[in-house]
């Protein structure tokens, strides 16, 4: 996971500033009492979550995220994962969707394999 280029590192980055960007915007024109409400909420700071992980391990720095809140990140964007295949093989080949879902699965691998060290790390 270390060998990343600066461009793959980059795209990571703007793979999870782009999923908060998109729950924000579908948080807003969502009811705040309504259960999709609560999993988009836990989805968007799993991603905030993610893209703190990436930017403190790429820039050699501790990130501020308890113990609990990575374990739970990890576990919501483990879930995550499980769900992207099903929408890159609905994608057409070669379009700019397969292409964002690709970037997203990898930036999501890469945050889950650093979170997994930091957790192990805190034991």
């Amino acid at each position: 996971m270390e060998n990343l280029t600066a461009e793959e590192k980059q795209q990571s980055v703007e793979a999870f500033k782009s999923i908060i960007r998109k729950s924000e915007k579908a948080l807003s024109h969502m009811k705040t009492d309504a259960p999709q409400t609560r999993l988009l909420q836990k989805r968007m700071k799993a991603a905030q979550i993610g893209a703190e992980t990436l930017l403190a391990r790429w820039e050699g720095r501790e990130t501020d995220v308890c113990k609990t809140d990575l374990i739970e990140a990890k576990k919501e964007l483990e879930s995550l994962l499980l769900t992207l295949p099903s929408f890159l093989k609905k994608s057409k080949e070669g379009s700019g969707q397969q292409t964002y879902i690709t970037r997203r699965i990898a930036a999501i691998k890469v945050a889950v394999f650093y979170m997994g060290d930091l957790i192990e790390k805190s034991e």
